[in-house]
């Protein structure tokens, strides 16, 4: 491979998860890294022969990730381990800074405790609220999980919470430790 291809594949239920897979992308780009940015699947196959690198952006919904993540990490788990990796969750509760910390957040730390596979780099970034965008359950689920962490209840509510200086540091950050594995090919 004469440049490195990193696989960014996103999860997202309303689309901030996909936002911000996008600027990782653009921002491994303007580093000198290509990229090919995918949703995530059940079907998803990373071909080991195009990709040296992969980059999974996953929000975090009522606790849990994308199902299809399981099954991505059972069928190439040893690609995965085999390559820099960097796995980003996305989640409201980063909204509070201490949050941010991978060892902190306990969803990202459950679901680290309960694979295989463990990631060369993990990161934990704010999301969006939009109450206007949610159906009856969502929003009222929002609220609950909302009002029991001190947030914004107003189903008027609508903010960005994502760091993007921090998106945009971190991809920086991951263009370098892929640039150098290449090297290291």
């Amino acid at each position: 491979m004469s440049q490195p291809c990193v696989l960014v594949l996103h999860s997202s239920r309303f689309g901030q998860s996909t936002k911000i897979a996008q600027a990782i992308c653009d921002k491994l780009n303007a580093s000198g890294v290509a990229t090919e940015l995918a949703a995530l699947t059940n079907d998803t196959a990373p071909d080991p022969q195009r990709f040296n690198a992969l980059v999974l952006v996953m929000s975090v919904r009522y606790g849990h990730f994308d199902k299809a993540v399981d099954r991505l990490i059972t069928h190439h788990l040893s690609w995965m381990e085999s390559v820099p990796t960097l796995l980003v969750t996305v989640s409201l509760t980063a909204r509070n800074p201490e949050k941010c910390d991978p060892a902190i957040h306990s969803y990202t730390r459950k679901f680290l405790e309960a694979t295989p596979w463990k990631p060369t780099h993990t990161e934990v970034v704010a999301g969006m609220l939009e109450y206007p965008r949610y159906n009856i359950f969502d929003r009222v689920a929002i609220q609950l999980i909302m009002h029991m962490t001190k947030g914004p209840t107003d189903k008027h509510t609508v903010i960005e919470y994502t760091n993007w200086d921090r998106v945009a540091t971190m991809a920086g950050e991951f263009a370098d430790v892929v640039k150098t594995a290449s090297n290291n090919e």
